[in-house]
């Protein structure tokens, strides 16, 4: 069953995507990885509208994806694809579209770094909207999501992957190693922000605790902070004896009055804080109108 706001939003992340490929990348003659960087390899020598390569690249792939892929996310790919390819249409389709590669070629003031930059936050935009959405936008992102479904690889780091072999190619047959690295360089960024988007939600610390005193601790973060308590429990290797570890998830901003409470009942307890990329549930993303957990 397909959800309204899956699809609608691999729509805009396919016009997200298309947009920096059209208006960023392009006018900067950059390269990119995978089948998109097939398909202005083509447009850079041929004049092949980006558009229609895409679609012809991604034919065999879908092919594959037949077979490998559930039928769900094969769907939300195919049309992933058709969006980009749609999305692109339009934008080569636009009164005068050349003289707004100009224009952004002036705004940018020719500094190609700023334009790496732009170019690896708005792709990764657009890519991770789609990834979160269950789709793709064929070509190798396919292959990235077939991997990642059989491996613990993020996408973006599959994607990173299939984008230097294809880059490593365009260094040996164009003999262009400065754009190509500059390529790799906005890559580099729309990796990282897809695995941002990709974590989405909200961020913060988790701190687990030995400490001798685990219900004064607990009842004063309940109170204070308003945070939830796990007990864990555990034993001393030295002293065989039974212990209450304490876990709590706290905001970025709760992590300074966490430590004082601590510190404050006991000072010589045993406190590792990890990072905690992504917080789902009651006291960060739960409804509040829904029935609370009981622990």
């Amino acid at each position: 069953m397909f959800k309204f706001k899956d699809i609608l939003a691999i729509i805009l992340g396919a016009g997200i995507f298309s947009f920096g490929i059209y208006f960023l990348v392009i006018p900067f003659h950059f390269y990119e990885g995978g089948a998109t960087g097939i398909t202005l390899i083509t447009y850079y020598l041929l004049k092949i509208p980006v558009s229609l390569m895409n679609l012809l690249i991604n034919i065999p792939l879908f092919v594959l994806a037949w077979k490998l892929l559930g039928k769900k996310s094969l769907y939300l790919s195919l049309l992933g694809t058709f969006s980009v390819s749609a999305w692109m249409a339009i934008f080569e389709a636009m009164p005068l579209s050349h003289h707004y590669h100009h224009f952004i070629f002036t705004a940018f003031k020719g500094d190609i770094l700023l334009a790496c930059i732009a170019s690896g936050i708005v792709l990764g935009l657009g890519l991770g909207i789609i990834f979160n959405a269950g789709g793709t936008t064929g070509g190798t992102d396919i292959l990235a999501r077939i991997f990642n479904k059989y491996t613990s690889l993020s996408m973006g780091k599959l994607m990173l992957i299939v984008d230097a072999i294809v880059l490593t190619t365009v260094v040996v047959v164009f003999q262009d190693v400065r754009t190509a690295m500059y390529t790799l360089f906005f890559i580099l960024i729309d990796t990282l922000v897809i695995d941002l988007i990709g974590e989405g939600g909200f961020a913060g610390k988790g701190f687990l605790i030995v400490t001798s005193k685990p219900e004064e601790i607990a009842k004063k973060v309940s109170d204070d902070l308003g945070r939830g308590i796990t007990f864990i429990r555990g034993m001393g290797y030295y002293s065989r004896k039974d212990l209450d570890i304490v876990y709590c998830v706290v905001s970025r901003n709760e992590m300074k009055q966490m430590k004082d409470i601590i510190n404050q009942i006991d000072p010589f307890a045993f406190i590792t804080i990890s990072e905690a990329h992504e917080i789902l549930g009651e006291g960060f993303t739960l409804d509040k109108e829904k029935q609370p957990i009981t622990r």
